[in-house]
């Protein structure tokens, strides 16, 4: 069976019966993802690692009491947040949103010498900007333009109603506007965020 080409949510249904290799292979294909959004709480790879490899020891061995879902993906990074936030609360961390670089861009190499001289002063105000963002702000940021998560899915995953997505992603582009003298409409918010700045592992 190529379980590589069913959907998460056809391998999930496997999985739940007890589908090891179905369950393996929404491992492997998650674990990246899980592995990058985590890494946006604490600095604290290892301990990333064990809540994840601990998510997926609790959902193997407790398969039985697990429903089908209509997203593995916001499955999983609720699920995951939700260990983090115990884990991180229990080692008394502070650990926030708070590694961003420069993403590079494709260009011929005299583009790219102009290009660089105009784009990195903007994205290090945008990175400066982005850093004194609230970590619930810088959330939905990566969620909103990085993950391309909608407004839904991101009620889902922070546990938020949907005005109050909203409301926190108004409020950060606000931020982003005041600090930068850009207005980001959400179109364009996507492309200068994604062309100037990536959360870094």
């Amino acid at each position: 069976m190529r379980y590589v080409e069913f959907t998460s949510e056809e391998l999930w249904k496997q999985f739940l019966p007890g589908d090891h290799l179905a369950f393996d292979a929404i491992v492997k294909r998650h674990y990246n993802l899980l592995y990058q959004y985590g890494c946006k709480f604490t600095r604290d790879a290892a301990l990333v690692k064990d809540c994840i490899q601990d998510l997926f020891l609790y959902l193997w061995y407790k398969r039985n009491t697990i429903n089908e879902t209509a997203s593995v993906e916001h499955y999983l990074m609720k699920s995951l947040r939700r260990r983090l936030a115990r884990a991180l609360t229990k080692a008394g961390s502070t650990d926030g949103l708070s590694f961003l670089e420069v993403k590079d861009t494709n260009a011929t190499p005299d583009e790219q010498i102009i290009q660089q001289e105009q784009k990195a002063v903007l994205a290090e105000r945008i990175k400066k900007c982005i850093l004194q963002l609230s970590r619930r702000q810088q959330e939905i940021i990566y969620l909103r333009f990085y993950l391309n998560a909608s407004a839904a899915d991101i009620a889902d995953i922070m546990q938020l109603n949907r005005q109050s997505v909203y409301n926190l992603l108004n409020d950060a582009l606000n931020k982003l506007r005041q600090h930068t003298g850009i207005y980001f409409n959400p179109t364009q918010a996507i492309s200068i965020i994604l062309l100037l700045v990536i959360c870094h592992l």
